[in-house]
């Protein structure tokens, strides 16, 4: 059989997605303005710095430099790049192990690098996320906006349960006793380590990936059939966590804005 007059069958690739993905929150990812790269913005001064000085302590963007917009949820398939088909991705250096590929509905527009996708299930947080207790209020750090009290230390995900909490000195914490979670915060309420303990936290969250390699726009007979993307963890690219509200809100205030919902 001649594979020339062989099309696509857009319907039949759209109810696959249908049937097997899964719904996510994809978000714009754009510089933030703390990044001026305006060739003549060196010579102007602002707060008596060079206006072309990167903001370190930006309020905005947390120091990552890009800030995310236009919150909506779409529907695309994800796979892993460790195993399968798409294992090729790692042998040409496209990708690492950990990373993904997402593969959206012919229906969500283009993705873009830099942009953020939100799973809405949780996962593990594999080995878990090392804090420094009370940093945020420690030494420079007051200097800077953290929105973070004396009692709170920032999660890099929005968590969904609490699996083990034990400090650099063997001290084991319970959820629901010592801590609670809000939002990306943990909140400390009793048998608080000491400022400037190291502790672990292990805990189920909704991660939140980036758009970090897009090799894999398809086009056939001069037709868009949407990208497949690769996607990372965003704390495996920063190390820094945004202090905006989870993406869910930011879904829910689109939405309040734009008078509809954008599926």
């Amino acid at each position: 059989m001649s594979l020339i007059n062989t099309d696509w069958d857009y319907a039949k690739l759209e109810e696959l997605i249908e049937a097997r993905g899964s719904y996510v929150i994809h978000e714009t990812g754009v510089a933030c303005t703390c990044r001026n790269q305006d060739t003549f913005a060196s010579m102007i001064e602002r707060d008596g710095m060079p206006a072309s000085l990167r903001r370190l302590n930006c309020y905005l963007c947390a120091g990552d430099g890009y800030i995310y917009r236009n919150a909506r949820v779409i529907k695309g398939l994800i796979s892993g790049v460790s195993s399968g088909p798409s294992r090729s991705l790692i042998n040409v250096g496209y990708a690492v192990p950990g990373d993904a590929v997402f593969s959206p509905s012919f229906n969500a527009g283009n993705l873009t690098d830099f942009d953020k996708i939100t799973f809405l299930f949780p996962e593990p947080l594999h080995e878990g996320q090392v804090i420094l207790r009370n940093a945020a209020n420690m030494s420079d750090n007051k200097l800077v906006r953290t929105d973070l009290s004396s009692s709170e230390d920032r999660l890099w995900y929005s968590p969904a349960a609490a699996i083990w909490c034990e400090d650099e000195n063997g001290i084991i914490y319970t959820h629901g006793t010592d801590f609670v979670f809000d939002d990306k915060k943990v909140q400390w309420v009793e048998n608080t380590p000491d400022d400037g303990t190291l502790y672990v936290l292990k805990y189920e969250g909704y991660h939140e990936w980036l758009v970090y390699h897009t090799p894999l726009d398809r086009f056939d007979r001069d037709r868009d059939l949407s990208p497949r993307v690769l996607i990372r963890k965003k704390h495996v690219m920063f190390t820094n966590g945004s202090l905006a509200d989870t993406p869910a809100k930011r879904v829910d205030e689109q939405d309040e804005l734009t008078t509809r919902t954008k599926i």
